[in-house]
């Protein structure tokens, strides 16, 4: 009976250190925030994540099965030099992470990456190079696949933007401060059709 208790703690830990590095990020972040946010004791947070860093990580390996989802649609395209290839690959890197948006509490992790990706002190954290990088790979020489004959960096370079395209699709309040009508709607279809575009004829 314990386990299931002891779970739901580790959880309620987890799901707060995710809005609080979502927030303040790595840096201003402390764990003693973070146990104010989950509502328990400083002790408790340690006890079950030993330092900041074991915690931030953490949270990435439990939303790992994003990035798994994002691989499987990936490998499941059945012809990567196909007409229509880049637009199903466009769909597998973006719609498993814009299904995020559809809850509040998911959405804190997609603005947790947001941080992560932009924060030039990543490259010290064992996150983007564990957890992300090797799925990077696969999509990269996907992309290679269906567009062939690009120069050299192209690939890498557009996956990255497409990143930066992908993570900045979390800054909701932020377009909202830039018109006074909802636009929201039209985000996810936009963000396909923007990174497909970019694509094709970068």
């Amino acid at each position: 009976m314990a386990e299931p208790a002891e779970h739901g703690k580790k959880m309620v830990i987890l799901r707060a250190a995710e809005r609080v590095f979502a927030q303040d990020g790595y840096h201003g972040t402390t764990m003693r925030r973070i146990a104010a946010e989950a509502d328990v004791k400083l002790s408790l947070v340690v006890y079950h994540y030993t330092s900041k860093l074991a915690l931030f990580v953490a949270i990435f390996e439990d939303r790992q099965y994003v990035n798994e989802q994002r691989l499987a649609q990936l490998q499941a395209i059945p012809d990567l030099g196909a007409e229509d290839a880049v637009d199903q690959i466009v769909g597998a890197f973006v719609d498993p992470v814009l299904a995020l948006h559809n809850d509040p509490e998911d959405a804190w992790f997609a603005k947790l990456v947001l941080r992560e990706a932009g924060d030039p002190s990543n490259q010290n954290r064992p996150v983007l190079k564990v957890l992300f990088d090797p799925m990077a790979r696969e999509f990269i020489e996907a992309f290679r696949e269906a567009l062939p004959g690009k120069p050299d960096g192209f690939y890498q370079w557009a996956y990255l933007f497409s990143v930066g395209a992908l993570t900045q699709s979390a800054s909701e309040d932020r377009v909202q401060n830039l018109t006074e009508k909802n636009f929201l709607e039209q985000k996810h279809d936009l963000l396909r059709s923007y990174i497909t575009a970019a694509l094709r004829y970068g």
